[in-house]
């Protein structure tokens, strides 16, 4: 008797340690310190990465001078961008954010929305230049630590003659240690 009483104990006790004090849903700022953090490319990465390419694109020389030398702003359309990395990404979270930082930079470009998949020359004769891009990963590991690097290449190309006139990578490292025991 004794020994069962112990045992239902020990079960109780075991139970209320695995399961422990859970709390619901709370809101949080997607790209804060609060937020879930991957070894995989995550809604803060697509934030960063696409402010940092759209704020490098729009002091680019030929952005730049586009509208004294054509007497328009240009119109960019943003094109294919293929997923080469080993996850299913949602590739219209990250044109969504390029767009979007591309709309709201001040009138410097106007914006075709994102034609998709497929890729190549542009089917619109106002389109100046055609922004497209790709996603990679290269993979590392050491010990019992792992990294991924996530490379994000965005290229704008001349629409006319399909050149690339601008090109830049972005990329988001993940690093994680593994433990000892885990449950």
């Amino acid at each position: 008797m004794k020994k069962q009483m112990i045992k239902g104990v020990a079960l109780v006790g075991l139970a209320v340690f695995f399961t422990g004090c859970a709390s619901g849903p709370q809101r949080i700022d997607a790209s804060g310190s609060g937020a879930v953090t991957t070894m995989r490319v995550d809604i803060a990465d697509f934030r960063a990465t696409a402010n940092t390419m759209v704020q490098e694109l729009l002091a680019h020389r030929r952005i730049v001078t586009f509208e004294d030398e054509n007497g328009k702003a240009p119109v960019v359309e943003i094109g294919n961008i293929k997923n080469s990395s080993d996850i299913k990404i949602d590739l219209g979270q990250i044109a969504g954010r390029i767009n979007e930082d591309l709309i709201n930079s001040g009138g410097l470009v106007e914006v075709i929305a994102w034609a998709g998949e497929g890729g190549g020359f542009s089917k619109s004769p106002k389109t100046d230049f055609l922004l497209e891009g790709e996603i990679m990963v290269s993979q590392a590991t050491s010990g019992k630590t792992r990294e991924k690097t996530y490379s994000f290449q965005l290229r704008l190309n001349d629409a006319k003659r399909g050149t690339t006139v601008w090109q830049k990578t972005v990329d988001v490292s993940k690093q994680k240690r593994s433990g000892g025991v885990s449950l």
